[in-house]
């Protein structure tokens, strides 16, 4: 045994050498990983193993989604489910869609049918709910472009998520919408589908099937449609209120039937001559619609109208996931506001509107852009004839001076508002510039000047800033310019070829209130689709400017509504600012203003297409109007006291000027109050009574930076006693029981805290008890000046008998060629602007200049001056500063009603 073990032990190690001997050297694998096989091998292996799992994590996928699919529900595939639109209160504005006549597809005619399967779904009648021909060109365009940039929807899964689906583009959704269709087409036949998909639709002017679009848009039944009307109504779901032969634009209408027209050529059901002949026949010719029994009064249509094309634009919704599906819409839309914005303009119950004039006005919130009212004109029409001035451009006159002239100059160059310009003859290519006042007045700041709406100062501004930089700063607001024009000098004073709309400009004034962030104007908040889905909205806030320009152009813009503006009737109670903005004629008038919560434009005037003899607005208070519907909205619609406007802290001041922090601390010109001139006195003895009554150059004033003056006048007694006598408004004050012996009288001028020089005069009383001799009238002194300060001369005594006149005594404009005779909302005359001559604002008449006393009467006023009281004015009425005041001109208490 032992043996044994010992040999075997000896065999085994012989074995061993033998086969070490013999064993051939490994061959290396390939790849050199030292593994199993081939590496391609071991990746066909991977990626067999991902595709079973993907296959298995899509199947899955898929049959949760198909689990959780609705159910098919008859009523919902035939019903039309309307778009529902809810005010910021939940309430219910507007049920879209209540008007439908179903009709059955044995009355629609072969050619309708042939022109929504041409443009919608060529193999409608060879697939099973998909085409997965037009499925593989989607796919390809996904990948390349993006998921959901292309969709190969049939009308069978038009009809489905219609019925019972979102429009969200999920991978989720996508697979319900066609499970849910090859489970229609086994349900129903291909023309119960065709015939839900045609009652389905919607079709623009308020029409849901598509008998009743024919008859809205050629007041006929289906079964008498040709081929170019059929053609028209199959290419309206798609974008309805774009394609809208009434209200929308001709040309998208005409482009669109032809691609229809030529969907039918190629698919046959048309000859080329057919087509042709449609696509040569205006829209025009086809329309001829139904008459409608519609309230006028009915304010709904516009915020439809918006609603519809925001849905398109701003959330990228086609028109067929818009209507028929039950989408519910919550807008930002204040309806006691809205309401009676509409019913103060189409009822004229601020102001009387003349009936060839029109009005339109837009309130957004200032916060967060979101429009809270529109009103789309006084009669805005119907049908055919309908039209929306609110949405229309006009040119903006004055109210264009914030964003194309000072604002960019204190955004770039960091001007400050005590920036000094001189308001003196001025040229644009070869043409003088005027103000709307006659004449020039001199060197002041540009808060003065935007205050009064000179036209010069702006029109140097944009000369110096350069018209890239101010077109690229008006446009961060809001107000960009069409592709057809080209800024000039004139944009300044907004001498434009198109303009603005009252949406646009209330929302670039919002952006002065919101600290320089634009907040593009929208109207919809939330969308919800039937399924309980929601959407908000995707409008965000972009930085238009810094928020030091849009203080301080707040700032400058809180004096147009102060004595001295261009609306001194204002009177608010609270913080707000705005600009006033008329064109030659009152073709056009603004006013555009803002707090800290709202943001209201309002545009009032006459349009190219309108009457008048294509003049504007006339009569005493055609100037006036849009501010006094802004006020009234203002203070009428708002149920709280908006805050203040907050300076921030890259703001500083000195004085009254605001400058930018880190530049240099502006040198403020303070300059002199002009003295009171003409001082005279009268006192009758007996009756122990009298008055002192003296002149002013009110022009003077103005030209130094002053809005209003008042007068102190102080005696000096006999016994050398000093006092104040009193204050006066006006150019008089009574004197009453002087005391025997010689009485001084000075009259010192008040304006902003500043005084102007003495002028005095003095009044002797006889002694009757020292028996002086006594007359029946005191002995008067010629008036002393102390030398007064002022940058006016002054003179004690008229020059003349006839009184002089330093303002224009012509209701003309002061350029030597109007910016444009004609707005340019309607249809431009030209591709060019109208001109490079700035539009002016109204010129405005003073009273005449005299150093005599007149009356106790107060002189003639717009109200754009608190001194318009003053009867014996040299410049009675000199006052002036609004850029659109009314040729015939009103008493302060009148204009401030």
């Amino acid at each position: 045994m032992e043996r044994s073990r010992v040999a075997r032990r000896e065999e085994t190690k012989t074995s061993a050498k033998q086969t070490n001997r013999t064993k051939r050297p490994k061959k290396k694998k390939s790849g050199g990983t030292g593994g199993k096989g081939p590496l391609w091998k071991k990746l066909l292996l991977i990626a067999t193993g991902l595709f079973i799992l993907m296959m298995i994590a899509g199947g899955g996928f898929a049959a949760y989604a198909v689990a959780t699919a609705p159910e098919l529900d008859e009523s919902k595939l035939r019903d039309a489910l309307p778009l529902k639109i809810y005010a910021s209160n939940k309430e219910e504005i507007k049920k879209g869609g209540t008007s439908r006549e179903y009709v059955s597809i044995k009355e629609v005619p072969d050619v309708v049918k042939d022109a929504f399967i041409s443009i919608e779904d060529r193999r409608f009648y060879q697939h099973n709910g998909i085409d997965f021909r037009r499925l593989g060109g989607a796919i390809i365009a996904n990948i390349t472009d993006g998921f959901g940039s292309e969709g190969a929807s049939t009308i069978t899964q038009q009809v489905i998520k219609q019925s019972f689906l979102s429009s969200d583009k999920t991978i989720t959704r996508k697979v319900q919408e066609q499970w849910l269709a090859i489970r229609l087409e086994r349900d129903y036949t291909k023309e119960q589908i065709l015939e839900m998909y045609l009652n389905k639709n919607y079709y623009g002017q308020e029409s849901y099937g598509i008998q009743t679009a024919s008859k809205a848009y050629f007041n006929k039944t289906v079964d008498k449609l040709n081929y170019a009307e059929a053609a028209m109504l199959a290419g309206l779901p798609q974008r309805p209120s774009a394609y809208d032969p009434i209200q929308g634009d001709p040309k998208l209408t005409k482009w669109r039937q032809t691609q229809v027209l030529n969907a039918m050529l190629t698919t046959g059901v048309i000859t080329e001559k057919q087509r042709d002949k449609a696509v040569d026949q205006p829209i025009s010719k086809l329309i001829n619609p139904a008459p409608k029994s519609k309230d006028d009064a009915a304010y709904d249509s516009v915020i439809f109208d918006m609603v519809s094309q925001e849905l398109e634009d701003v959330f990228g919704l086609e028109g067929k996931d818009i209507y028929g599906q039950g989408l519910k819409v919550y807008t930002s839309i204040d309806k006691p506001m809205h309401d009676y914005m509409n019913e103060a303009i189409k009822k004229d119950q601020v102001v009387q509107l003349p009936d060839y004039a029109e009005a339109a006005a837009t309130a957004v919130n200032t916060q967060t852009g979101e429009i809270l009212g529109i009103v789309d004109g006084k009669k805005p029409g119907t049908g055919t004839a309908r039209r929306n001035f609110a949405k229309e451009p006009h040119q903006p006159g004055s109210s264009a001076k914030p964003f194309f002239a000072y604002g960019p100059a204190i955004e770039n160059e960091k001007w400050s508002t005590a920036k000094m310009l001189t308001d003196q003859e001025t040229e644009v290519n070869g043409k003088k510039i005027g103000n709307y006042y006659d004449g020039y007045r001199g060197t002041n700041t540009i808060r003065y000047w935007l205050k009064i709406s000179a036209n010069t100062p702006a029109i140097q501004t944009f000369q110096q800033i350069g018209g890239d930089t101010i077109e690229s700063f008006a446009a961060k607001s809001g107000l960009g310019l069409e592709k057809d024009e080209s800024i000039s000098p004139a944009y300044a004073i907004g001498g434009m070829k198109h303009g603005f709309n009252t949406t646009q400009m209330a929302s670039a004034y919002a952006t002065l209130g919101n600290g320089g962030d634009y907040i593009k104007p929208h109207i919809i908040k939330t969308i919800e689709y039937s399924d309980g889905s929601k959407i908000k909205s995707p409008v965000k806030p972009k930085k238009a400017m810094e928020d030091y320009t849009a203080y301080m152009l707040t700032d400058m813009l809180r004096d147009v509504l102060k004595p001295g503006g261009t609306f001194p009737s204002a009177v608010l109670a609270f913080d707000a600012a705005g600009k006033t903005g008329t064109t030659n004629a009152y073709k056009d008038v603004w006013f555009a203003g803002y707090t800290s919560d709202v943001s209201i434009s309002v545009w009032t005037g006459t349009t190219k297409s309108g009457n008048n003899n294509g003049a504007g607005l006339s009569g005493p208070t055609n100037s006036t109007m849009a501010q006094n519907i802004w006020k009234d909205f203002v203070t009428k619609t708002r149920d709280r006291t908006p805050a203040p406007f907050e300076q921030p802290s890259s703001v500083l001041s000195i004085g009254e000027e605001l400058y930018v922090k880190g530049t240099k601390e502006p040198v403020v010109e303070k300059k002199a109050v002009p003295a009171p001139t003409g001082l005279q006195a009268s006192y009758n003895e007996d009756s122990e009574s009298g008055e002192l009554t003296w002149s002013y150059n009110d022009s003077a004033l103005r030209t130094n930076g002053y809005d209003s003056v008042s007068f102190e006048v102080s005696m000096t007694d006999p016994d050398g006693k000093q006092s104040v006598l009193g204050t006066s408004s006006t150019n008089r004050i009574g004197i009453n029981r002087l005391d025997p012996g010689r009485t001084t009288f000075t009259v010192v001028a008040k304006a902003s805290g500043e005084k102007s020089g003495p002028v005095s005069t003095t009044v002797t009383v006889a002694d009757v008890e020292a028996d002086q001799p006594t007359t029946d009238e005191p002995t008067t002194d010629e008036p002393t000046t102390d030398e007064p300060t002022t940058d006016e001369p002054t003179t004690d005594e008229p020059e003349t008998d006839e009184p002089t006149t330093d303002e224009p005594t012509t209701d003309e404009p002061a350029t030597d060629e109007p910016t444009t005779d004609e707005p340019t909302t309607d249809e431009p005359a030209t591709d060019e602007p109208t001109t490079d001559e700035p539009t002016t604002d109204e010129p405005t008449t003073d009273e005449p200049t005299t150093d005599e006393p007149t009356t106790d009467e107060p002189a003639a006023s717009d109200g754009a001056s608190t001194q318009s009281n003053r009867g014996n004015s040299s410049n009675g009425n000199q006052g002036r500063g609004q850029d659109n005041s009314p040729a015939d001109q009103q008493s302060e208490s009148e204009t401030q009603q």
